[in-house]
């Protein structure tokens, strides 16, 4: 029995070996190209607006400009300094809808210049949204069906507003890492 189970057990473990091998590499990351630099997920950029961010009033293709507070590094290496002064473009915008939906306006990173050569692409949006509105679920309670004539929450952030974005998923630099670890250390 045992001289059955030796070579059961030696197949066994070098079929994990060999199925458990390739998750170590870097190529299996979600959303970005293999060998490129990325933010992980659940990053932290925190940020000042130097324009307002309103639901309401912004518009596709409108620039919204803000202030870096944290730098942004990718293996500790400083790729965008605090204090930098980024832009990003409204991709889409609308404010709240009835049946409480909320206002959503999303940002797509500008190119930022690393040098007079290089250049980082930012290629996912940024989220924001406004939100529930816990009066409206209220009124529904009481009254049946009232609460879906209401509206959601509007995204409305003044200028000056810090703000820590955490990021939903990993976002791709559009630059290889190695090249980018380079151009950063010099």
């Amino acid at each position: 029995m045992s001289k059955k189970i030796i070579p059961l057990l030696f197949f066994l473990f070098s079929l994990i070996a060999v199925n458990f091998n390739s998750a170590c590499y870097a190529e299996d990351i979600d959303n970005v190209k293999p060998g490129n630099a990325y933010l992980a997920e659940d990053s932290i950029l925190t940020f000042k607006l130097l324009d307002p961010l309103d639901s309401n009033t912004a518009q596709k293709h409108d620039s919204i400009r803000f202030v870096l507070l944290n730098d942004i590094s990718v293996k500790n290496a400083v790729v965008i300094p605090k204090n930098t002064v980024l832009s990003a473009t409204v991709t889409k915008a609308h404010g709240s809808r009835i049946f409480g939906q909320s206002g959503l306006i999303r940002l797509r990173l500008n190119d930022y210049k690393i040098n007079s050569v290089h250049t980082l692409h930012f290629n996912d949006d940024f989220n924001f949204r406004g939100g529930r509105n816990y009066a409206n679920v209220a009124a529904s309670v009481i009254v049946p069906f009232s609460g879906l004539l209401f509206k959601g929450k509007e995204v409305n952030y003044p200028a000056g507003t810090v703000i820590e974005y955490e990021l939903d998923d990993n976002l791709d630099l559009g630059m290889k890492e190695a090249d980018l670890l380079a151009i950063c250390t010099q």
